[in-house]
């Protein structure tokens, strides 16, 4: 083979490749984050063995519950824009950044009540006494991971 071929061979090759990749990235990856993003949703339909309506039920739930959170983290970054921008002044507000540091505590024990509240409802879905004896199951094990660090934070 002389050196043309050979180089016209890698340049097929490497464009097979790239192409390779762009599916991949563009059709296989999204379909991985879609199912681990609602795999929790999966998990609590699975271990409650919920029916149909049950689910219709849920996915009302879940749908209020985002919304909720949406509004509380928005007001989150909101808040915390507005601290870090008193690194910004000559000098440093104690009132102002006490204040919002404190208005970010309240929105997060929002978001924790909100959560708690939200549970509250998936129990009230539970209509068999199995259900119910599932639900405390999941709940003990939710109480296990709560403290347990984020294996796949957001980036």
């Amino acid at each position: 083979m002389n050196k043309i071929k050979v180089l016209s061979f890698s340049v097929i090759v490497l464009i097979i490749l790239n192409l390779s990749m762009i599916v991949f990235f563009m059709v296989i990856k999204p379909r991985e984050f879609k199912n681990f993003r609602n795999g929790s949703r999966i998990i609590i339909i699975e271990k409650l063995h919920f029916d149909e309506p049950q689910k219709k039920q849920f996915r009302v739930l879940i749908e209020k519950h985002i919304q909720k959170i949406k509004i509380y983290e928005s007001k989150i970054l909101s808040t915390k824009e507005n601290l870090y921008l008193q690194l910004s002044l000559p000098e440093v507000d104690l009132k102002t950044k006490d204040s919002l540091i404190s208005v970010l505590g309240d929105l997060q024990k929002q978001i924790e009540i909100a959560r708690f509240e939200h549970f509250k409802g998936i129990r009230k879905i539970c209509n068999t006494p199995e259900q119910i004896e599932d639900f405390k199951q999941l709940t003990i094990e939710l109480a296990k991971k709560i403290g347990e660090p984020n294996p796949n934070p957001k980036k």
